[in-house]
């Protein structure tokens, strides 16, 4: 507002405050999104985990004929992960690997990832929906 004989310096209280409420308005369409992406690239994080127990799997059959556990292949798990991973022979034909990793999320929940002998990598997120 404008009295005679005064200049307009500033911007007044009102126009501060449609700005705040903008930024905030953006930010909370902002926050969740972020989230979602930071997951997303943390779970890729399992899938190479769980392709390179693959390629170890893969390399212990061609040479024994049979799949094997973590410590029969030689993987380990990676310092400082997100994920811990392991693998279970199920028989001479079968395997499972798994990467399971919680609190992806600030929201928490647990996000599993597994791979068969078919390498068929599929994902059981469990109270991640809203991440």
């Amino acid at each position: 507002m404008k009295f005679k004989g005064m200049k307009q310096a500033g911007f007044s209280l009102v126009e501060l405050m449609v700005v705040v409420g903008i930024i905030g308005i953006l930010a909370a369409i902002a926050v969740p999104k972020l989230q979602q992406f930071t997951a997303k690239a943390k779970q890729s994080e399992a899938k190479v985990e769980l392709k390179s127990i693959d390629t170890m799997q893969q390399a212990h059959y061609a040479e024994n004929s049979t799949y094997g556990t973590t410590e029969a292949i030689g993987f380990a798990n990676p310092a400082g992960g997100l994920y811990a991973s392991s693998v279970t022979a199920n028989s001479t034909s079968a395997y499972t690997g798994t990467a399971t990793a919680t609190k992806i999320c600030p929201q928490g929940g647990t996000d599993t990832w597994t791979i068969n002998q078919l390498s068929e990598i599929s994902n059981t997120a469990k109270g991640l929906t809203g991440c």
